[in-house]
């Protein structure tokens, strides 16, 4: 697949068939149409298929756009599911969309929510590669792809261009996961918080995003401090300026931030700050004492000690074995 270069506007084609499962659409529909409002690039949504008109999982009918022969350079596909207990492939029209995917690799990222992943089982797709499916197609999925290898209790999967989730509101996880690999952290936070999404797990499951959790709970004041700490993250907070962001005492903050967010407002800063680090080192561009400084540390070995509370490996070892992938 074809990774192509960055674009300010991303064109997401959606392929929809009938008995589409609908929430696997509207929910990464809604997340990259979220995305768009606060960042960039923006994602401009297209809903494609075989037949002029379909019937949705819930009765609802949509119009969608013909098969289209050409895409942008840049353009990713997204195959959502279909309700039933089992994909048919000789109907028509799923042998007509079959024809179509043959020639997936235009596509810089090939994404599927649900059974959507048993759609590409027909080509090269799957093969060798690490993917997944609703827990009840599992067992479809190897045997129709006897090399890929299949990911168990997983709500998505990464291999390269290719992202493979499981059932339903899976999609979504792997939606906020796309949005923060390509327009930020910060952006994936601001979708989750206004759509009243949680990350509940990653790719590094057990691990989570700090940009993402601890905001599971209704304290307007905990969540100004927490906006304030996400976009200035490198600043060197005081506690008193983030006490007036809540319009409490120092002491009152200290106790309701812990209260709601089971951390304690200094423990939250350094996770925010790790999550930075992880994703510059990544990047490759700066050196450790550069990220150290970027994100608040003037000290880089206090940015070393506080880094081996949150990661196994130290930050010049990870930034190495990130630069190998």
């Amino acid at each position: 697949m074809n990774k192509g270069k960055r674009h300010s506007r991303i064109n997401i084609y959606m392929l929809l068939l009938p008995d589409l499962l609908m929430l696997d659409l509207a929910g990464p529909a809604e997340v990259f149409n979220f995305a768009s409002r606060f960042a960039q690039p923006h994602y401009q949504l297209h809903f494609i298929g075989p037949v002029a008109q379909l019937e949705t999982s819930i009765g609802l009918s949509i119009n969608v756009a013909p098969l289209p022969d050409e895409v942008p350079v840049g353009s990713w596909l997204l195959l959502p599911g279909l309700e039933g207990a089992c994909v048919d492939f000789d109907l028509d029209y799923i042998q007509v969309a079959l024809r179509w995917l043959e020639n997936y690799e235009r596509f810089a990222k090939l994404i599927s929510v649900c059974a959507g992943t048993l759609l590409l089982t027909r080509g090269s797709a799957l093969q060798n590669r690490q993917c997944t499916t609703h827990h009840s197609h599992l067992q479809d999925l190897e045997r129709l792809v006897p090399s890929a290898k299949v990911q168990r209790d997983r709500l998505f999967v990464q291999d390269g261009a290719l992202y493979t989730s499981a059932g339903v509101t899976a999609g979504i996880d792997l939606a906020l996961y796309l949005v923060e690999q390509t327009s930020g952290v910060e952006c994936a936070a601001q979708v989750a918080r206004n759509l009243v999404l949680f990350s509940r797990r990653t790719l590094q499951e057990p691990a989570q995003s700090p940009w993402l959790t601890y905001r599971n709970h209704l304290h307007q004041g905990v969540h100004n401090v927490q906006d304030q700490l996400q976009k200035h993250p490198s600043k060197d907070w005081r506690i008193e300026e983030l006490a007036a962001l809540a319009y409490c005492s120092p002491r009152h903050l200290a106790r309701i931030f812990k209260a709601n967010t089971k951390i304690s407002c200094k423990g939250y800063l350094q996770q925010l700050r790790m999550s930075l680090a992880r994703q510059l080192l990544g990047e490759n561009r700066l050196s450790v004492e550069q990220v150290a400084m970027k994100i608040g540390y003037n000290d880089v070995r206090q940015f070393r000690r506080i880094w081996q509370q949150y990661n196994q490996t130290p930050p010049a070892s990870f930034k190495n074995s990130t630069a190998k992938i």
